[in-house]
């Protein structure tokens, strides 16, 4: 269960992880890590873009988990959304001036459906297991 890992833990994991999203999406585009996962993977803008999606999600839920024990359930999943979409708008836009790289509107979108996935499963476990197995929380 994630409610038993050490907030010290999560917060590592939530910046190691945001650090690792930043560095696939502003590395450039030739002969680098994110050039290699988007070839294994297909090379295709819409290969690309579940990466985008899968990245998000994970991100939003590694944020989420970083913020609960200190600001409650709803304000820590409204403010990683913000979070997590304002990141993924500031490190697409940074595209521009990357060599090999471009911003993508299919790649934002993605981001925000990843975004959105990783809240609504978040709201959902919140919402259906948490009474189930624990105690409620704020």
């Amino acid at each position: 269960m994630i409610g038993h890992i050490p907030t010290p833990m999560r917060i590592a994991a939530a910046v190691l992880w945001t650090a690792l999203l930043a560095y696939l999406m502003l590395s450039p585009g030739k002969a680098t890590l994110a050039e290699d996962l988007s070839s294994a993977f297909g090379g295709t803008e819409l290969t690309d873009a579940m990466g985008h999606a899968l990245l998000a999600l994970v991100e939003t839920v590694l944020v989420f988990g970083a913020l609960r024990p200190f600001i409650g359930v709803q304000r820590a999943l409204v403010l990683t959304c913000a979070f997590v979409i304002a990141l993924g708008t500031v490190l697409e836009f940074a595209q521009l001036w990357i060599p090999f790289r471009g911003a993508n509107v299919l790649d934002f979108a993605a981001h925000c459906v990843g975004v959105g996935v990783g809240a609504w499963g978040l709201w959902a476990v919140r919402r259906f297991a948490v009474g189930r197995y624990s105690t409620p929380e704020r």
